[in-house]
């Protein structure tokens, strides 16, 4: 007796449903593409109990013909592709000709259509696949569907689905990709009567994301300028460093307007952020990513929600690249905000957020002088003197000296606007609607003693006429030793000391090809574990790349004879341990290595919180944060500086209208 049979066309649509419907949320995102593919500028998706008992998606799309609607529901029909060459640049949302056949399988479907001129358009009812009426019907332009009942055939089917406001929050999250991978159409969700969600469907993406975020969300995003590397094109937007979130939950991609789960954009998004953000936690943003359709293949999921890129490194670059450049030219400074105050119909824009560019760094000159090479190393804080605090590392030479900066040009960036209220805005102090100029020619600076010990690049000669006033922010104290407590024209600020002199060092180390080191009077011995002297030999030439000298003695010992300048001979022991744990590590890819090492070294080297610092080095660091864009956050991820305007004071105080 034969044991392989073929399965009748009622069972191969249940299968076939199985693969294509999930949940409602799953009937609810084939619908909406197939109202994207038809045209729609308008799409209304309202669901009662989850979407689960009802789920209605109308838009005002190009409709279909009265022969052609039943034909719709037909396994494998579609209006797609044709021919095989088709499949090789897919340029609709959907072209399999499955989701029609596979809802209607599991659910009661009425269809309602007209195109535009008609009279009279075409109702269809569906149950368990079989069409049971086909009529005319009055009905508006365009398309609607309502799915009753889903899964009314399939009972083991609904015991995996979950509660109603659970599988709503499906549904909402559908409507919410589709409408930022489309902001020209405007969407509306409706939950149990109530409108949950609104998109504007101007074109604007900005509009589109404020919608999907929110608020609170949407003030710390930048824009990312697109971007165009060969064939790869990127825009959108990025959350700030210092705004991570504890999960990427809000991690969108997009690819050719269809929003995508990729392991590939998301680590290229988050490699941008590396050193900049708190460890555990990860960014946020909406990244539109456009390439040629046939370098991209999206027939390789059920549900269409993963693509397989033709050349991953290109992708790969292109993203990092885009996400790159748009945190390089945010400052990345939190402001600490009182509760915002809302006016209506008042014309104030709302609170420019502040993005300097990261100045140019100065050419190295072709030849200096031991004697010059010497002077500017001081200046800049790459060696010690005699009389250098062996805590803070800071200065102690009583000459002062001229320091040059590269011009930063000033840039705004336009806030989102709340669509729902165009006219709403933010009231706010007139000191706040001004761009912030940063200081763009040569400077006049304090006696060395008050430079920290911090490796700049070479520093050029005053050219003249281009001198101009240091950083208006004054040091008016400190606070637990840690925090140092400035003022300037904008409010209060307020900066972590530590963090900002590890940022500092952190940077310098990573662009320069020579460490400045210091020869000990005596070298320091350090027992080490079998392993970590093994890893210590091993990596000689790394280790030699971030300061140390070193070299075996004894079984297990290492004899430490050169080390940076301004990491303190107690705490060498100490790092080089962390040193042979790092390189033991072997989750860390082999290219950062050398980040990592000059990540913890940096952290040992810079002044700590706790230590009692005089006025003049506080100072010192105010002045480089304020003018430094590059010192926006240690490498940890922790903001070093936050800001407290003073209209945010006087609203604290109740010195000025609510």
């Amino acid at each position: 007796m034969p044991v392989i049979h073929e399965l009748d066309s009622h069972m191969s649509d249940l299968i076939a449903a199985g693969e294509v419907v999930e949940r409602p949320s799953s009937v609810c995102k084939e619908l909406i593409e197939n109202s994207i593919d038809a045209g729609a500028t308008q799409i209304t998706v309202e669901i009662e109990h989850g979407g689960i008992a009802y789920l209605r998606i109308q838009d005002n799309g190009c409709g279909m013909e009265p022969a052609d609607a039943p034909t719709a529901f037909l396994r494998h029909a579609t209006s797609k592709i044709r021919t095989k060459e088709d499949l090789a640049a897919i340029g609709t949302l959907g072209f399999r000709g499955e989701a029609l056949a596979a809802i209607s399988a599991v659910s009661r479907v009425d269809l309602f259509t007209k195109q535009e001129g008609q009279l009279e358009g075409t109702h269809l009812f569906v149950e368990a696949g079989v069409v049971k009426t086909n009529e005319s019907a009055g009905c508006p332009e365009g398309t609607t569907f309502v799915i009753r009942d889903l899964f009314f055939n399939t009972p083991a089917r609904m015991k995996f689905l979950k509660k109603d406001f659970t599988e709503a929050g499906y549904v909402l999250s559908v409507v919410e990709h589709a409408a930022e991978s489309h902001p020209e159409i405007a969407f509306r969700c409706i939950r149990d009567g109530k409108t949950v969600f609104h998109s504007p469907g101007t074109g604007e993406l900005q509009q589109a994301v404020f919608a999907v975020f929110g608020r609170e969300l949407a003030r710390n995003l930048i824009p990312i300028p697109p971007m165009e590397m060969e064939d790869v094109r990127v825009h959108g937007f990025l959350s700030k460093p210092h705004a991570p979130r504890s999960n990427r939950s809000y991690q969108h991609f997009f690819v050719n307007g269809r929003f995508i789960k990729s392991k590939l954009i998301q680590a290229a998004m988050e490699e941008a952020y590396r050193n900049a953000i708190i460890t555990g936690k990860f960014p946020y943003g909406c990244l539109c990513i456009d390439l040629p359709l046939s370098q991209v293949d999206v027939n390789v999921h059920p549900a269409k929600t993963e693509v397989k890129f033709a050349f991953e490194k290109k992708i790969f670059s292109a993203v990092y690249a885009a996400c790159k450049g748009a945190l390089a030219a945010e400052d990345n400074v939190p402001e600490i905000r009182a509760e915002e105050v809302q006016r209506k119909r008042t014309g104030v824009p709302a609170t420019p957020e502040r993005v300097r560019e990261k100045p140019p760094m100065a050419e190295p000159k072709p030849e200096q002088k031991p004697a010059e090479l010497e002077s500017i190393r001081r200046m800049a804080g790459l060696t010690k003197s005699a009389d250098t605090s062996p805590r803070t590392g800071m200065m102690a030479a009583d000459r002062p000296y001229k320091r040059n900066t590269a011009p930063s040009p000033r840039r705004t960036f336009r806030p989102f606007v709340d669509v729902d209220e165009e006219d709403e805005r933010v009231l706010q102090h007139p000191s706040e609607q001004t761009e912030m100029a940063m200081p763009s020619a040569a400077e006049e600076a304090v006696p060395s003693e008050t430079q920290p010990a911090v490796p700049q690049p070479e520093i050029p000669e005053p050219q003249s006429g281009l001198e101009q006033a240091r950083p208006t922010a004054k040091v008016i104290g400190s606070c637990f030793s840690t925090y140092i407590l400035a003022e300037d024209a904008d409010g209060l600020i307020l900066i972590d000391k530590h963090a900002a002199h590890e940022r500092m060092l952190f940077n310098q180390l990573q662009k320069s090809t020579e460490i400045p080191t210091q020869m000990l009077l005596e070298p320091v011995v350090v027992e080490m574990t079998g392993e970590e002297f093994a890893v210590m030999t091993e990596n000689h030439e790394l280790v030699q790349a971030v300061g140390f000298q070193v070299e075996p003695f004894g079984h297990h010992s290492i004899a430490v004879r050169e080390a940076p300048a301004y990491l303190d001979a107690a705490e060498i022991p100490m790092t080089m341990s962390e040193v042979a744990q790092k390189l033991l590590d072997r989750r860390t890819p082999v290219p950062d290595k050398r980040d990592d090492l000059i990540h913890m070294v940096s952290c040992k080297a810079a002044i700590k919180g706790g230590w009692e610092t005089s006025t003049a080095e506080l100072q010192a660091i105010c002045d480089r944060v304020v003018s430094d864009p590059e010192v926006n956050c240690c490498p940890h991820g922790r903001p070093v500086m936050v800001r407290l305007t003073k209209y945010e004071l006087d609203k604290l105080f109740k010195r000025v209208n609510q």
